[in-house]
């Protein structure tokens, strides 16, 4: 069981970032960076020591709808009635250099690229108002840090995620794809398992900082983010497991809008099951992992349900 854990986590590995690219959450336009459970993975803790190339390819649907009595700042006015439907598919390329650090460290840096579509509606007068947007959506890159331990069953790792402002925006527009600022998120993922009852946990934290909306005058406060897994691996191929997540606005959103709706702060929180499942070769296995985020408990954001399916492997 040990050696299928831990290719399961060398396999895993790119989650840490490629996950990133979304948008849907508090803050601006109830959107964001990170929706619950998008870092809900296994071996999330786990950079490959391995000098090489390794990939993901993450697909992400989210459907939600906000109260018809809330108001969300959206672009350049409020909106009542938000509903939306986003589906994203996400690559990610992480490259290991050959380095020395020592002290079982790896250094690791990750690009993702993520295909995006938008369909958002507000009410307005009683009557509905659709929009949509395709394309490439905010490019996700940035550094990360790996550490295992000697008995290669434990490994955490700090990374950066900078969000560029790569994807489509207009301020009078209902669906954009992109954010029109950028957002720098430092994050913690941890990775555990035990060999012997094939049992695995995964933690990962961060706090997403925005800079300001030049088209809006809208910041968006900072935004902390929790995602907890327990796996349980009954072979070499299979695992069931739950996750919880936490998101939560520490900031209030600054603008003349955000004013108005007295600093806007939002939360949400949900916790789903996951499957999970190793295939290919020993010398280059591939894991995939499906997850469900239903979300409660929600304030100042739309409420609704997240599907995420991650593929990834090594070149």
């Amino acid at each position: 069981m040990k050696t299928s854990i831990f290719k399961l986590a060398g396999a895993s590995a790119v989650t840490i970032c490629a996950l990133a690219s979304t948008n849907a959450s508090a803050t601006e336009a109830a959107f964001g960076r990170y929706t619950p459970g998008v870092f809900a993975a296994p071996g999330v803790g786990y950079v490959p020591p391995a000098p090489g190339v390794y990939w993901q390819s993450s697909t992400m649907y989210y459907h939600g709808s906000a109260s018809k009595n809330l108001q969300i700042p959206l672009g350049r006015s409020i909106q009542l009635g938000l509903k939306s439907d986003y589906v994203s598919q996400t690559f990610t390329g992480i490259w290991v250099p050959e380095l020395e650090l020592g002290h079982n460290l790896t250094l690791a840096f990750s690009m993702s690229l993520p295909l995006q579509h938008l369909r958002a509606s507000v009410d307005v007068r009683r009557f509905g108002i659709s929009d949509s947007d395709s394309g490439l959506g905010d490019i996700v890159f940035g550094p990360m840090l790996g550490w295992r331990s000697a008995s290669g069953t434990t490994f955490a790792s700090a990374s950066l995620r900078i969000f560029a402002p790569t994807g489509n925006y207009d301020p009078n527009a209902i669906a954009n794809i992109g954010t029109n600022y950028w957002t720098f998120s430092p994050n913690f993922s941890f990775t555990t398992v035990n060999p012997e009852t094939g049992l695995e946990f995964d933690l990962t934290a961060g706090i997403d900082f925005n800079t300001r909306n030049s088209a809006t005058d809208y910041t968006s406060g900072a935004l902390a983010h929790v995602d907890a897994a327990v796996i349980q691996h009954f072979n070499k191929q299979f695992g069931v497991g739950i996750f919880g997540s936490i998101l939560y606005q520490l900031q209030d959103d600054k603008g003349v809008l955000a004013d108005r709706l007295d600093g806007f702060k939002g939360r949400s929180f949900a916790i789903g099951p996951m499957l999970k499942y190793t295939g290919g070769s020993e010398a280059n296995p591939i894991n995939a992992s499906l997850s469900w985020a239903p979300e409660f408990g929600v304030k100042n954001r739309m409420k609704g349900n997240a599907f995420y399916l991650n593929v990834s492997g090594k070149f």
